[in-house]
């Protein structure tokens, strides 16, 4: 898995987003609009480095601020249209890369196995980590 990992990263050499904002974007596009909090929690990054990226992402066109209507001191992250694109993009990129990889590289049995345990896997990935014992929430 630590490969695998490996491999996908390097595969977005060349990209102009890190793998840290391409997952943000992923959250947002999944969830809708999120407070900086939240995106933090659930990516599981520091408020700071969720700042940062955020911050990056904004510059680059990938998401606005507005203020949340619950909580006028409070702003919600929102996905935009070049984010979606952005993100869309980048999906297309990588599925294409792994159809390949697949192809070439395993029987009909062995993609059989890796589409159940890939469900398996996302089933696992919606399980939040706990958090070390004297953390703040």
């Amino acid at each position: 898995m630590v490969a695998f990992n490996r491999r996908i990263r390097t595969n977005n050499a060349g990209h102009l987003m890190t793998p840290t904002q391409m997952q943000a974007l992923s959250h947002l596009d999944r969830s809708g609009p999120l407070s900086a909090r939240a995106l933090a929690d659930f990516e599981q990054v520091a408020p700071q480095t969720i700042a940062r990226t955020v911050c990056t992402l904004e510059s680059n066109g990938m998401v606005t601020r507005s203020v949340d209507p619950k909580d006028a001191r409070s702003q919600l992250i929102s996905i935009t249209d070049a984010g979606v694109e952005t993100l869309a993009a980048d999906r297309a990129r990588r599925s294409e890369w792994l159809a390949v990889a697949l192809e070439e590289r395993c029987t009909d049995a062995e993609r059989e196995l890796l589409f159940i345990a890939g469900g398996l896997l996302a089933r696992l990935a919606d399980v939040p980590c706990p958090r070390p014992t004297g953390s703040r929430s």
